[in-house]
This record gives C-alpha cells, sequence and structure tokens, in this order.
C-alpha cells in the first residue's frame, strides 16, 4: 500500500506540474530508440528515406516521449513522480495502460514541453493484492507553444509482487511482427534508450527480492515493439492513437508476437478504435492488449 493515506493522494487530482522542458527530438536518440523497440525502418535513420515518405525531417517513434523520463528534461523540483506525493513504493509499481493521442508526428528538430496533470486516483482490491490506481495525462507542446500529443499513463501500486496471471491461450497463428528471444540486455538497452531506469528491469536481486521470478520488461518496451506493427500497417501519419494495456510481465527467452487485426463497426460499443492489439508470447501468453485509432 502506498506510504501516504489515499486520501492524500485524492486530494490531487486535478493538478498540474510542468514535468518536461527542452525535450529535444536529435537524429542520434531517435535512432537509439528505435533500435531499442526492434523497429528497423530507414524513416528513422535516412533523412532522403524520410523524405521520400513525406516528412520535412526524420520522424520519431510513436512512443518517443518516453524519454520525457531522462532527469535532464524535469524543471527543478520534479523527480520521478512528475511532481505529485503518490507515496508509491518503487519496486511495487507496475505500468498498468499507456495511452496516446497524436496531433501530429514527431520530428528532428522539435523541442518539446510536458504538463502532467494527475486525472484520477482510485483504488480496488485485487484477487492476490490491494491496488491503487493513478492516472496521469501528459500533453507535450512544441515551441510554439501547439499540442503535439497526449499520453495517458496509469500506475498501479501493489501490496506486494504480483502472482502470474496471464490468459494463456493458443498463440498466435499469423502474427504481423515477432522477435527473436530476449534478452536481459534488451531491457537494460531500453532503458539507456528512453530513462525507465527501475533497476527491477535489469538488477536481478533487486527484482528476486521484491518477489518476481526475475527481472521483466518495461512494460513500454512491449509498447514500443507493438508500435512498430502499427506504423508499418497504418503509418505515422495516419496514426491518431495508440494504445496498450499490459497484463502480464515480460521475462528473459520470452519470446514476443503481435497481431493487429481491424474491428468491427459496432454504432453501440463506446470504442472507437479501428484496429485491436494483440501481443503474446510464443507459448501463447497473452502480455498485452490494447488498440488503434486512425486519421
Amino acid at each position: 500500500m502506498p506510504t501516504i493515506p489515499f486520501a492524500d493522494i485524492e486530494a490531487q487530482v486535478g493538478e498540474t506540474h510542468r514535468t518536461a522542458e527542452g525535450l529535444r527530438v536529435e537524429a542520434g536518440k531517435v535512432a537509439e530508440f528505435a533500435r531499442a523497440v526492434r523497429d528497423p525502418a530507414p524513416i528513422y535513420t535516412d533523412a532522403d528515406a524520410a523524405q521520400n515518405a513525406g516528412f520535412d525531417a526524420i520522424p520519431a517513434p510513436p512512443t518517443f516521449t518516453r524519454t520525457a523520463a531522462f532527469p535532464r528534461y524535469r524543471p527543478e523540483g520534479i523527480d520521478a513522480d512528475l511532481g505529485f506525493d503518490l507515496g508509491f513504493e518503487q519496486a511495487n509499481i507496475l505500468h498498468g495502460e499507456q495511452r496516446y493521442r497524436y496531433d501530429r508526428p514527431l520530428v528532428v528538430g522539435d523541442e518539446l514541453y510536458g504538463e502532467t496533470t494527475l486525472e484520477d486516483a482510485f483504488q480496488r482490491e485485487g484477487r492476490r493484492a490491494d491496488l491503487t490506481f493513478a492516472v496521469l495525462r501528459t500533453d507535450f507542446y512544441d515551441a510554439d507553444d501547439e499540442r503535439v500529443q497526449s499520453a495517458w499513463n496509469t500506475r498501479i501500486e501493489t501490496s506486494g509482487a504480483p502472482s502470474e496471471s496471464a490468459e494463456t491461450g493458443d498463440p498466435l497463428a499469423d502474427p504481423d511482427h515477432s522477435t527473436d528471444p530476449l534478452e536481459r540486455r534488451d531491457f537494460v538497452q531500453y532503458a539507456g534508450a528512453s530513462g525507465d531506469f527501475n533497476p527491477i528491469h535489469y538488477d536481478e536481486p533487486f527484482a528476486t527480492g521484491a518477489g518476481h521470478p526475475s527481472v521483466f520488461a518495461q512494460g513500454m518496451f512491449t509498447a514500443g515493439v507493438a508500435s512498430r506493427v502499427a506504423r508499418e500497417r497504418i503509418g505515422l501519419r495516419d496514426l491518431a492513437g495508440f494504445r496498450t494495456r499490459f497484463a502480464a510481465q515480460v521475462f528473459p527467452d520470452d519470446t514476443l508476437h503481435v497481431a493487429l487485426d481491424a474491428t468491427e463497426s459496432d454504432e453501440e460499443s463506446e470504442n472507437d478504435e479501428d484496429y485491436a492489439v494483440t501481443v503474446k508470447t510464443g507459448e501463447g501468453r497473452t502480455v498485452a492488449t490494447g488498440g488503434v485509432t486512425t486519421r
């Protein structure tokens, strides 16, 4: 449970803090980030390829603003909790869901600032642990004060390490993309590219001491791998929204298989996503689901 009363967390709902400044979209960082999420698209490294694809400069991958986590982009007094006093224990934090709304693609040369609002906070009783949720929305703006994207991050603090409860079924028969078996160095590489330095993803004694079987992938690593399929099938210019809900941990030696399937139109449904995203391991464990919205 959080180290502060839940009422103190709830009282912060609606507050907004400037949480990122001088976030530069640089060619080297774009290339590094694309490698870390295993997307070899030439548009991320070659200015001519980007121009041929209709961009004025090299674009950034869909989840690139995760790099706002680097301390150098935080204004004075803003820490990893983005200015909010949540009282979450680092070893017990899970990333429940990440959602993006894109006003336009980011390109090399952009310089951004971010403002984060605590949109919601609530508690639920889980099957094995009590859960506290915090939903944070960060709006990113360019040098002209034009919003370029919004990112929603749902954090979950548990009363202990979660037990493996992933839905296991048939492996994806015809995935749009598959990875090789993952290694610990993949998680380290993603940490270096994204700024997500939670030791639970690369420090084995820390991870096992917190009750996990081993280190495991950052949720946003999985989201980045899935975003490659959205880029391939939809294209960055037509990508209006991207969402991933993290269902289970991804461990070393797992393979990831991603499928993007068109959703059926249903006037009674509140879901306006055009494609459903499914990420499974080779053994058929569902580790993430989500959706894609097009323009």
